[in-house]
């Protein structure tokens, strides 16, 4: 019985520790970093919480750092940035080839947040993309917000 008291006793003891530890972030190679980092996005593209997620310019591949779905993607507040979607990196693997090809896709677009400094009435803002997977998506010159898309209203034409 002094066994089981005293093995309760550490286990209560080392409770509070456990629920305190911290990651090192220092510690960890450059590889486990990014292992972590995209562990970290898939649980928060999975959160059924969340309703935006600001994704840094880079180069992501949909169905694995981005699930697939309709998207509605905009400039970060005071932004302006370039987002490209394709079917195809091209060979520099910075950017999308513009390949015109039969099933191939290439999007490029120019989404200025209203809140940037040089908005004009009339600047794009979002755009929706139906992303599927395999396909790439790439964010230059800022961050883009990811919402899901939730459609648009009826303009009412019949």
């Amino acid at each position: 019985m002094k066994r089981i008291l005293s093995l309760l006793l550490v286990l209560l003891l080392l409770l509070p520790a456990a629920a305190f530890a911290q990651i090192d972030l220092n510690s960890m190679s450059y590889d486990e970093l990014v292992a972590l980092k995209d562990q970290i996005n898939k649980a928060m593209w999975e959160s059924k919480e969340w309703q935006e997620v600001t994704v840094p310019q880079g180069i992501y591949q949909v169905g694995q750092d981005i699930p697939e779905g309709h998207w509605t993607i905009a400039a970060a507040d005071g932004q302006n940035i370039t987002v490209s979607w394709g079917s195809k990196l091209a060979a520099s693997k910075v950017d999308i080839e513009a390949d015109w090809s039969e099933g191939s896709i290439y999007e490029y677009e120019n989404l200025i947040s209203e809140t940037y400094a040089y908005y004009e009435k009339g600047n794009k803002s979002e755009v929706d993309y139906d992303l599927k997977a395999g396909q790439y998506v790439v964010v230059t010159y800022g961050d883009a917000v990811f919402t899901p898309y939730q459609g648009k209203p009826s303009l009412g034409f019949k």
